[in-house]
Order: C-alpha cells, then structure tokens, then sequence
C-alpha cells in the first residue's frame, strides 16, 4: 500500500506475513474485485512502515499507525461507528533527513466481528 503526502513522502504498509496470508476476493462498490487480506481473532498483526523521502527533509507532527475496525451505514456515510482503535506511535513529532523504516505490531488483536458488505451497511 502506498500513500503520497503532498510530494513530501511515500508511506508503504508490509505485513510480515503479507506472502504466506490467507486473501479473499471482494466486490467494490463500484463492481471491481479487490484482494484482500484475511485476520482472524486474537491473531498478532506485525510488519513494518516505510517512509521513504521525495525530497531532503521532511517535518512532521508525529509518525503513528492504527488498527480501525468500524461499522459504516451507507445512508449515514459521514458517521463511522468504530468498535476497535489501537494506536502505535513510531515516531515523535520532528524532522526526517533520511527515508526510514518503522517495525510495529498489534498483539493478540481482539476482531469481535467479521466483515461485511449488504445493502445498508458495510463492517470493516
């Protein structure tokens, strides 16, 4: 996954097991299949983000990275329910004068739901 900030950085998301997990094929909104990654209950999530730089220096309000699970009601769009949030931090805020990679990890992840698509509501 790869992200881009405003030509300052781009932000890649590796799983440590990204070759070896499970995947399953979803259908977008808009009638394309995606692959997605399977986790089930109580499993660790662990790899690592890469920051890699576009130009000599970088300033920031802090580096961190989130495990969201959140309930999405397609006629109430703008109010997410969330039902899981962890927070690493990896960096504080600062300057970057090097891309720089950051290992995390969510232990024994609690996911007391499984996701969903229907007609009115989307769980991810």
């Amino acid at each position: 996954m790869s992200f881009l900030f405003g030509g300052g950085a781009e932000i890649d998301i590796l799983l440590d097991d990204a070759a070896s997990r499970k995947q399953a094929e979803i259908k977008t909104e808009d009638g394309k299949k995606e692959k997605l990654y399977l986790f089930y209950d109580g499993e660790s999530i662990s790899g690592k983000v890469n920051v890699t730089l576009k130009g000599k220096r970088l300033e920031h309000q802090g580096i961190r990275i989130e495990f969201v699970g959140q309930i999405e009601l397609y006629y109430d769009r703008g109010n997410h329910h969330e039902f899981t949030s962890l927070v690493k931090e990896l960096a504080r805020p600062g300057e970057l004068a090097n891309s720089t990679s950051y290992p995390f990890e969510f232990q024994n992840v609690e996911k007391p739901y499984e996701s969903y698509t229907g007609a009115n509501v989307k769980l991810r």
